[in-house]
């Protein structure tokens, strides 16, 4: 009988305890929804403001704008002609360059006669500045493309 008393209290003190926790359940959904209805009416309050002002604004645009209907179909107003291209001289003169390949070997004059024949087809295609030194890098091939790397 004991037991059976003993397992009644502890069964009530349970319910309790559960009554409880669903109490602050509640509590906290509560509160949660609270916020969440004062967020939501912040943004409905954000919207109205800013259809009003867009309201407001454009139909002050629109007032100032007012043009009869019958100039409004002319195609001039709505669609002006493309614009023309322009090239440059740089661009029609910079073909392509094909230049020797430069090796880097240790003979002087090889290197003499690649340069010499370089300038005379950078001259004759009429390269800038800034273009040459990356053509010309374009054409060293094994010990001139590693010493260029490494510097």
């Amino acid at each position: 009988m004991k037991q059976i008393g003993k397992d009644i209290q502890s069964l009530t003190v349970r319910q309790l305890q559960h009554e409880n926790q669903i109490i602050e359940e509640k509590k906290e959904k509560n509160s949660h929804f609270a916020i969440l209805q004062q967020k939501l009416k912040l943004f409905k309050e954000r919207d109205e403001y800013i259809r009003k002002h867009k309201k407001s604004h454009s139909s002050s645009s629109r007032s100032s704008e007012s043009y009869p209907k019958e100039e409004s179909l002319r195609i001039n107003d709505y669609y002006q002609p493309t614009p023309k291209r322009t090239r440059r001289e740089s661009q029609i003169n910079e073909t392509r360059v094909n230049l020797p390949y430069f090796y880097g070997k240790e003979n002087v004059e090889v290197y003499i006669n690649w340069e010499m024949k370089v300038e005379q087809l950078f001259a004759c295609h009429r390269l800038i500045k800034e273009r040459k030194l990356p053509l010309a890098i374009l054409s060293f091939q094994s010990n001139a493309m590693f010493w260029w790397t490494a510097l």
